[in-house]
């Protein structure tokens, strides 16, 4: 499971790589497209943490500036990569989400919904971009393998 995580997050770091370098090209892009590239990060963040056993600071819907995006889209590969060295994917993680309410998950489930997340808005993010900048970012998973 760990091999198949490695590449799914290594997948996502070229693709948010690539979606966010698209959204650099544009001169005035839409206000939504950097409030989604946060929100990305910031929900990273929160999970990475969650899985480490630590309280998150991070709001859900920070807002960055363009040029933090890039340093923390790492920082957060970084650590996924370092937590899958030693994840148990079977654990049971309990957490809160942003409104408080209590849940718990499996870690397995908890990076799928990671990977699976970042896929969502980064196509919003590249609809958004539609008209703005040519071509626009191909992303997908199979694309990046071939």
């Amino acid at each position: 499971m760990k091999a198949y995580f490695l590449r799914l997050f290594e997948h996502e770091h070229w693709a948010n790589a690539e979606v966010l370098a698209s959204y650099l090209q544009v001169e005035q892009p839409p206000a939504r497209a950097i409030e989604l590239l946060s929100h990305m990060v910031s929900a990273q963040r929160i999970w990475i943490e969650r899985l480490q056993g630590v309280s998150s600071a991070t709001k859900v819907w920070e807002l960055y500036k363009k040029e933090q995006l890039k340093d923390l889209l790492a920082a957060n590969f970084n650590d996924l990569n370092a937590l899958l060295e030693s994840v148990d994917f079977n654990r049971m993680v309990t957490y809160r989400n942003s409104l408080g309410a209590v849940f718990t998950s499996s870690a397995s489930d908890i990076l799928t919904h990671l990977a699976l997340h970042a896929a969502y808005h980064r196509g919003q993010v590249v609809q958004l971009l539609k008209g703005h900048v040519s071509p626009l970012p191909a992303t997908d998973y199979i694309f990046y393998y071939r």
